[in-house]
């Protein structure tokens, strides 16, 4: 389930010197889970507006984040944001 457009979401923009590059957009998906799962897996990627990957990674909720999650995906963003450092313009 991807939590974003596919061109991302707005971050403040977080300059790259390898790759070169500055990102601008942020994409989320989130990972299968069985029913009775207690916590789940993000893969998220830093993108250029141009949608250049600059950077990718998994970010793994919390217990109380995945209980609290509920049905707004936008919490999820701002989790993965606030764990890689980045903030969502809203």
């Amino acid at each position: 389930m991807t939590t974003t457009p596919a061109q991302g979401i707005a971050i403040v923009p977080v300059p790259f010197e390898v790759p070169q590059g500055e990102a601008t957009r942020m994409t989320v998906k989130v990972l299968e889970f069985e029913t009775d799962a207690v916590t789940t897996g993000t893969y998220w990627r830093l993108l250029t507006e141009q949608g250049v990957q600059l950077q990718q990674g998994n970010y793994y909720m919390t217990e109380e984040q995945f209980a609290t999650w509920g049905t707004n995906n936008n919490v999820v963003n701002q989790y993965v944001a606030d764990a890689i450092g980045v903030t969502i313009i809203q």
